[in-house]
């Protein structure tokens, strides 16, 4: 028992005395495999003090923690650096339950004496956390290494720079940002204030691109303590975040800082040789020392290097070579951060640079571009080299009709949008260098289709593009130019059919054959795979006959459903027959449909997509509307009153309609067609006719919680959280209205880590107070809550951004979990029970335990209100009085789950009566 008290004491005593050497510091981490990840703690603490830290206690965000210790195996991760600054390496593995997103920190008791915007600094905690997310939609992460030491010093009114070098070799994106210093648990220090500048406050700040931490300029010497944030980005979603908690120590001296030139950041392409090569120069002419760390130092295979050619007083020169490999290929650049300290014997200070380059992948080559008959359909194969990019993820294919031969601008990646391509295939696999281009993907014979290709990334990175080949489809005999709906009608339709005679003529005598040996054959289906055209013959043409009316037909009724993926619709082919023989003259057709409008029902407009398969280019498309069952109206001729719009795209967009009023429509097409150098010109086709009904199908647009839009607090002493929102305006970027919002549903969760958000209840529209909307969640001091908005039609929008409430009873936080330090069990009924303040219901237990001052326990308990009478556990009486030694910890239900808060201290018993006191 002794033993237990004194270890006691010696933990109180070493928070003063032992523990006041902390300068700086971070955790980063590394995947292993699977949930198992290997944390580093990376300390920096001041040579001169008395202590040190073998074993560091790691906390893992899941209520686990460990102590790792500093093992004389690992003595080689303990080294003393310059300014009396030595960093310590701690290094340990932690396999988490599941996904999540988890906040890992340490703390140590005291930071370094003396820091002069951290009042008391050395009985302020020392702590550092990174989060991270387990997330398989992100994949598995490595934070970067922080390749530059926070141990620089700064000069009063002069600018000071600090760059951390963060690399990442995932290639993920990197902002950083501000922050306060940290206590235990990660929590700020509520007594931290930020150093103050000769320029203002501005001039401190963190450029959130390029890393730079600037302090332009102290205005006073002493040590002060700042902290960056380096946060990871993958696919747009925030992965990880370490803080880098780091000290300055600011001298009086008329020393200035070493000066670089502007060093512009490159691209090149996988397998060049940057070079670089630069001077810097003190404008003291003190010597100067350079260095250089940063990605192109990290990498696997054919590392940077860096020479000095000359050095004197007051300059030195570098040179920068790095031969880049295709291994090297990633969207993210690599930044160089060079930093040069002067060698003045007042004070060394620093300056920094960054070169930023990005290593992009070299284009493939398009070795084929053929046109070509497959099963009776005419298709343009395509075939490109494999990359040499093993790290890459595919291809994407890009077409244009016609040729572009731009060139790409240096360093230019991807396609650009202005050249007129359109991405047409995406190959997964670098192995897949090959792509058939068919009719049925878009394509019109007679025409010049040129096309590019990229290697693509799945880190988003992209090559340069191919050079550009080009191919056409010949057209076929004969080449058709119209499948035009004249007249609508459920049993008197009538459909026209048109083909171009001058190219079969043209082809005929070419190979030496007579025309008039040779006749046309016409069929027609309605089967969407084109498979039947036997059983249906219409018709045999001579030479010299050109067009075809299909009649009677149903031209109205005989369409499915709106939604059905292959909507009804006549497809024509005509043959050229050798007469004498009977039979196909080489099964050259074509094969073409009428024309049939796909509407798509939303709120008040109709979307419109053009059904069709043509062997034409449609330039255009004119869009007519009627509202009433006489669809002949939609014909032009007859009211060009009807006609609502015009695009030469494949969608059209009719808007201010009215719900549950039916419309119909019918669009007009004009194309053309390029055969052996000549166009033909205005092919003009009329649809069929199609309706729909306009539904309010679209969801209103989600609360927005601006600043100032929405608060979220908790009233502790009412145990209950409140949420205040209002609803005057949508995004921009969102479609739904929200003239007719008719209530929104609140959503909670007590637990941010799971996907159990269950709705909980709902606010009408008129239930606005003073402009805004509140709701009022009893009994209830912790979770996480969203809110959606929904329509008269009950569609429910996005949701809200989440928020989280978790502030109330805090264990030592003011209206939180405490203990008293005076009890009198006298028996006067006053003050007789030791009970602890404020225990509620996030306490959910603890571990209490109270020694006298000879280390015997005298009590314990897991009683939240402890209740203590104030006798001994074992003789059962009343204790004497005196100073008694206690140890709790706390267990606390918060949103990240069940959390151990470590309480300690003395407690005065005053055990006589009144009346003895008072003798």
């Amino acid at each position: 028992m002794k033993q237990i008290f004194y270890s006691i004491v010696l933990l109180l005593v070493c928070m003063v005395c032992k523990a006041t050497h902390n300068r700086a510091g971070e955790i980063t981490y590394r995947h292993i495999s699977g949930n198992t990840y290997e944390f580093t703690l990376t300390t920096f603490t001041h040579t001169l003090s008395m202590a040190d830290r073998p074993q560091m206690e790691f906390f893992w965000g899941d209520n686990t923690s460990t102590w790792i210790t500093r093992n004389p195996e690992q003595r080689r991760l303990v080294e003393v650096l310059p300014g009396n600054y030595q960093m310590n390496i701690y290094k340990g593995r932690h396999t988490f339950p599941g996904p999540g997103i988890y906040t890992i920190y340490a703390y140590d008791m005291n930071r370094n004496t003396g820091v002069m915007n951290i009042p008391n600094s050395d009985n302020v905690v020392f702590g550092v956390k990174t989060v991270f997310r387990i997330d398989a939609n992100t994949g598995f992460n490595s934070t970067p290494e922080l390749l530059n030491y926070p141990i620089n010093k700064a000069a009063v009114g002069r600018r000071f720079v600090h760059n951390p070098a963060a690399y990442d070799s995932d290639g993920d994106s990197l902002s950083y940002e501000l922050a306060i210093c940290l206590r235990e648990r990660g929590i700020e220090i509520e007594t931290y204030t930020f150093p103050t500048t000769t320029n203002g406050p501005d001039s401190l700040y963190v450029n959130p691109v390029s890393g730079d931490f600037v302090w332009n300029a102290p205005d006073k010497a002493g040590f002060f303590n700042v902290a960056m944030k380096i946060i990871e980005w993958r696919n747009g979603i925030q992965i990880g975040a370490i803080t880098r908690d780091m000290q300055i120590e600011v001298v009086n001296s008329d020393n200035r800082p070493p000066e670089f030139p502007p060093l512009r950041d490159t691209c090149v392409v996988a397998g060049q040789t940057v070079t670089k090569t630069f001077r810097v120069t003190d404008p003291d002419n003190d010597l100067i020392e350079l260095t250089a760390t940063g990605g192109p130092f990290q990498v696997a295979d054919s590392v940077a290097r860096y020479y000095i050619t000359d050095k004197g007083p007051g300059y030195i020169d570098v040179a920068f070579i790095w031969n880049t490999i295709n291994d090297h290929v990633r969207n993210q650049p690599y930044t160089v951060s060079f930093k040069a300290e002067d060698q003045n014997t007042d004070v060394k200070l620093v300056a920094f640079a960054n070169y930023n380059i990005t290593v992009i992948a070299p284009p493939v080559d398009m070795y084929q571009a053929v046109s070509q008959k497959i099963d009776k359909e005419k298709e343009i194969s395509l075939a490109w080299s494999r990359t040499e990019c093993e790290h890459a993820s595919g291809y994407e294919l890009y077409r244009r009709i016609n040729s572009n031969d731009a060139v790409p601008d240096y360093c230019q990646t991807g396609v650009p949008y202005h050249w007129g391509y359109e991405r047409v295939h995406v190959a997964n696999g670098i192995d897949n260098t090959s792509f058939s281009d068919k009719i049925s993907n878009g394509l019109s014979p007679g025409l010049d289709y040129c096309y590019r290709v990229i290697v693509t990334f799945s880190d988003g990175a992209r090559s340069v593009p191919s050079m550009e080949t080009c191919a056409s489809l010949p057209a076929g005999s004969p080449p058709l130019v119209r499948t035009h709906v004249s007249a609508i009608d459920e049993t008197n339709g009538v459909i026209e059919i048109a083909w171009l005679e001058k190219p079969v003529i043209d082809k005929l005598v070419a190979q030496g054959l007579d025309p008039n040996d040779y006749e046309y054959k016409l069929f027609y289906t309605t089967d969407s795979t084109r498979l039947n055209w036997q059983s249906i013959p219409l018709k045999t043409a001579a030479i010299g006959d050109t067009t075809f009316t299909h009649a009677p037909v149903d031209t109205k009724n005989a369409f499915p459903p709106v939604n059905t993926k292959h909507p009804f619709r006549h497809y024509y082919k005509v043959e050229l027959w050798d007469k004498a023989e009977d039979k196909i003259f080489d099964e050259d057709y074509e094969i073409a449909s009428t024309f049939y409008p796909k509407l798509q029902p939303t709120d008040k407009a109709v979307i419109i997509t053009f059904g069709r398969y043509s062997p034409w280019v449609n330039a255009k498309y004119e869009i007519y509307r009627c509202t009433n069952d006489d669809v002949d109206i939609c014909i032009p001729e007859i009211d060009i009153d009807y006609w609502v719009g015009q695009t030469n795209q494949e969608i059209f967009t009719d808007r201010g309609l009215k719900n549950g009023q039916e419309y119909c429509y019918r669009i007009v097409s004009e194309g053309y067609r390029s055969i052996d150098g000549v166009t033909y010109g205005e092919i003009i086709n009329w649809s069929h006719v199609a309706c729909v009904t306009p539904i309010d199908n679209v969801a209103p647009c989600p609360p927005e919680m601006h600043e100032g839009e929405f608060e979220s607090r908790s009233e502790c002493d009412e145990n209950r959280n409140i949420l205040e929102w209002s609803y005057t305006n949508v995004s921009p970027d969102c479609p739904g209205g929200w003239d007719d919002i008719e209530k929104f549903y609140i959503y909670y969760s007590p637990n941010p880590q799971h996907y159990d958000y269950q709705k909980i209840d709902s606010i009408k529209i008129d239930e606005k107070i003073n402009g805004k909307f509140e709701f009022s969640h009893d009994n209830v001091l912790i979770g996480c809550y969203y809110i959606t908005a929904i329509d008269s039609a009950g569609n429910e929008s996005a949701p809200s951004k989440i928020v989280l409430l978790d502030e109330c009873m805090r264990t030592g936080t003011e209206g939180g979990y405490e203990l008293p330090n005076v009890f009198t069990p006298n028996d006067d009924e006053i003050n007789d029970v030791f009970i602890a303040y404020n225990p509620g219901e996030i306490v959910k237990e603890v571990d209490m335990r109270i020694y006298n001052r000879a280390g015997k326990l005298v009590f314990k308990t897991k009683d939240p209100y402890i209740n203590w009478d104030g006798r001994d556990m074992d003789s059962k009486r009343i204790v004497s009085s005196g100073i008694y030694i206690y140890t709790c910890e706390v267990y606390e239900e918060r949103l990240t789950g069940l959390q151990i808060v470590p309480l300690s201290g003395f407690i005065h018993v005053y055990s006589e009566k009144q009346e003895t006191i008072r003798n």
